[in-house]
């Protein structure tokens, strides 16, 4: 069994007499002649391509003052999202933390930035990315072993408890959880004050969240938590660290839920404790589930569909809750697979047809099939 299990997990010869080096944390892959469906796609040129759209577009469409506040949102909501991709769509871990993990990464820019050493936004943000990163590390630790739905009762307690301190902690939070005139967020030492100044700044910050996903995806460390997500047992059984993947993704995950609250508070000024509440919090999962848990785009189409949503339908009085209800349930039931399913659906009627959802790893599906040869033969 186990010379058998060594053969499955040696890398397949080059063809060619080619050399190929793999390792298994994103460090460096060589790619190889014969390259899998996520190496064959252009991620880096999708994401300028959309970001120099979303450059020449969202100002063109945003010709009003809450129109611009929406593209704001749309942005800063997006970074969360893609952070809770991570912990939900590839590590398989649905914590119910995120908020309270944006909550904190607000917070802690807040309280840097105020300080007596009047330290700059920057520094803030980045105090914005450990401190939630720490507080999911330990999280996770303590919890590591618990199963999916305990894991989420697991989170969605501690994110009570937190926002229970954050009311109480008047020198970290302010008195019953609220700081107000944080400081601006600031380019060259001119403070942006106006959401269309804000606008570039969070666009830069979703474009370094994209490429930081687009790595992530053409990494090992991907299929490395698919592998745990779908199939733990066996991962282990090969050698992967699954707690231990799943421990980074969801570090991962919260550090840019917490830089997506910073950027919150410095941009509105403001922070309250109720502004990252259960509402927020099932709005994440909703921009996931409907922008698509199988792609890092799926939560970028998602917040999109939440923000902009709500106010198309604003002119519709007391059916606006209704009809969105509807189209909500409507969205989930006819895309199952997320909004961004509707491209491979376009590409199935040419008679291209795509494989739906995040692939199993090949090397866990290898392995699975010969615990099943070999449980065969026994029987």
């Amino acid at each position: 069994m186990t010379s058998e299990l060594a053969e499955i997990t040696q890398p397949p010869p080059a063809p060619n007499g080619a050399r190929t080096r793999v390792s298994r944390w994103p460090r460096f892959v060589t790619p190889s002649p014969l390259k899998p469906p996520v190496y064959r796609r252009h991620h880096y040129s999708a994401i300028v391509a959309v970001l120099v759209a979303i450059a020449f577009l969202g100002p063109l469409f945003a010709n009003s003052r809450s129109a611009n506040n929406l593209l704001d949102l749309w942005l800063v909501y997006s970074i969360a999202g893609i952070g809770f991709y991570w912990i939900f769509g590839l590590a398989g871990r649905f914590a119910f933390c995120q908020t309270l993990m944006m909550a904190l990464g607000a917070y802690t820019s807040a309280w840097i930035t105020r300080s007596g050493g009047g330290h700059g936004v920057m520094l803030g943000l980045l105090g914005a990315l450990v401190a939630p990163a720490l507080l999911a590390a330990l999280i996770g630790f303590l919890v590591r072993r618990a199963s999916d739905l305990y894991f989420a009762i697991a989170t969605l307690s501690v994110t009570q408890v937190g926002l229970v301190v954050f009311r109480r902690w008047q020198g970290f939070a302010g008195a019953d959880g609220t700081i107000v005139a944080i400081k601006p967020l600031s380019f060259r030492g001119r403070d942006l004050l106006q959401d269309t100044d804000v606008f570039w700044y969070f666009l830069a910050a979703l474009g370094v969240t994209l490429l930081l996903a687009a790595w992530i995806e053409r990494s090992p460390m991907r299929r490395e938590a698919i592998a745990a997500r779908d199939h733990a047992t066996v991962a282990r059984a090969v050698g992967i660290p699954a707690l231990r993947v799943q421990l980074l993704m969801f570090s991962l995950g919260s550090a840019f839920g917490g830089l997506s609250g910073a950027l919150i508070g410095h941009w509105g000024g403001l922070i309250s404790v109720d502004s990252f509440g259960v509402t927020l919090a099932i709005g994440l999962f909703l921009m996931l589930i409907l922008g698509g848990a199988g792609s890092y785009w799926g939560p970028v189409i998602g917040a999109a569909f939440y923000v902009w949503m709500p106010e198309v339908l604003s002119n519709l009085d007391q059916w606006k809750q209704v009809i969105y209800g509807a189209v909500l349930l409507v969205t989930i039931i006819v895309l199952p697979d997320g909004l961004i399913s509707l491209g491979a659906r376009l590409r199935s009627l040419t008679g291209r047809p795509q494989p739906k959802g995040a692939p199993t790893s090949t090397l866990v599906r290898q392995v699975r099939n010969l615990f099943q040869r070999r449980e065969q033969g026994n029987a």
